[in-house]
């Protein structure tokens, strides 16, 4: 991660907590688990996949697989879970699990023809969105956010296949993936700006954390300090980097544990006249791999030795979802918490 020159920050966390509000005990029946439906967009893109805390009385729900990529053996068991916390009165995560598809709706035709075609899955698209705003506004920013940027990759994509015989790296070119994360990334970050100078909330902002996965390939996007990490045979590996003042001191400075520098981020959508410089990274995924994305409420209170445990113990998605997010209320659940799970297996 590079070090921008000049010390202003981009954003502040700083947000009053809830006063007063105990903390509830797992299995407790007065929780409500599982994600608000209004930061659920789906935009077009179906396939879409949510979690809630599976019942203990009754076996664990399998998710529906989603395909990985066109015409492949592969799929994604994912899900996604948020919570409140314990803290806050409002949630302003924002997560999305879709698969983008090329489509024709025919309107008129010999009655042979008419109907609704769906073309081969384009890829699958992972998003967490964690927002913020002095005087409010965080829930909107993270929610336009995952809509504009699902949005744009649903229209920008280039839908043609490569020909047969292109090597991995001929076909990243040819696609232009990485090109298409980074422009997703810029019209999210003017679609916050222009939504905060809607509501009278200039400064609000949020984190984005993306994977668009076309298998074997995963393109990671991400701005702020929402995280992704990779589980791969037991090891788990985490692939981006805070975008925090604390993240830009030295490796030996003591200061890199201060909470208030690790609130304050210096690369966001919207938040700042600047634009955001989003880290775009490419991986090879292989059978069994466990992606994680998850806003900074789950590592907050859950270590990655206990992520990787969760993500390890071969429970499907909406399980672990369940368990990672239990883990974060249990540990003081401060802030909103988000995760959302993918896991790569053969299709049945």
């Amino acid at each position: 991660m590079g070090v921008r020159g000049g010390a202003h920050p981009r954003a502040h966390r700083a947000v009053p907590p809830r006063q007063g509000r105990p903390a509830k005990q797992a299995g407790g029946s007065g929780r409500h688990f599982g994600p608000r439906l209004d930061t659920l967009l789906t935009l077009g893109l179906d396939s879409c996949v949510v979690a809630g805390v599976p019942n203990e009385s009754a076996p664990p729900v399998q998710n529906p697989l989603i395909p990985a990529g066109p015409k492949e053996d592969v799929a994604l068991d994912a899900a996604g879970l948020t919570d409140v916390g314990q803290e806050r009165d409002k949630n302003e995560d924002a997560y999305l699990i879709g698969t983008l598809h090329r489509s024709l709706v025919v309107h008129h035709a010999s009655a042979s023809a008419e109907g609704w075609f769906a073309g081969e899955p384009a890829g699958t698209l992972l998003l967490v969105a964690d927002g913020m705003g002095g005087q409010g506004g965080g829930d909107i920013a993270s929610r336009t956010a995952v809509n504009a940027v699902s949005s744009y990759l649903l229209n920008a994509l280039t839908w043609a296949k490569p020909a047969a015989g292109r090597s991995v790296d001929q076909r990243d070119s040819l696609m232009g993936v990485r090109d298409g994360l980074s422009s997703a990334v810029l019209t999210g970050d003017a679609s916050v700006k222009t939504a905060g100078a809607k509501t009278g909330t200039p400064r609000m902002g949020t984190t984005l954390t993306a994977v668009l996965v076309q298998w074997p390939l995963a393109y990671v996007a991400h701005v702020g300090d929402t995280r992704c990490y990779l589980l791969r045979g037991g090891k788990l590996l985490r692939l981006t980097n805070d975008h925090n003042m604390a993240a830009r001191l030295g490796p030996d400075d003591d200061r890199r544990n201060d909470e208030e520098l690790q609130s304050i981020l210096w690369n966001t959508l919207g938040a700042s006249d600047e634009l955001p410089r989003p880290d775009l990274n490419k991986l090879e995924l292989a059978l069994g791999d466990t992606l994680l994305l998850c806003s900074d409420g789950l590592n907050k209170h859950v270590s990655d030795e206990q992520l990787a445990a969760v993500l390890s113990s071969g429970d499907n998605s909406r399980v672990c979802c369940a368990k990672l997010v239990q883990m974060a209320l249990d540990g003081g659940g401060t802030d909103n918490v988000t995760a959302l799970v993918a896991r790569t297996m053969p299709r049945r």
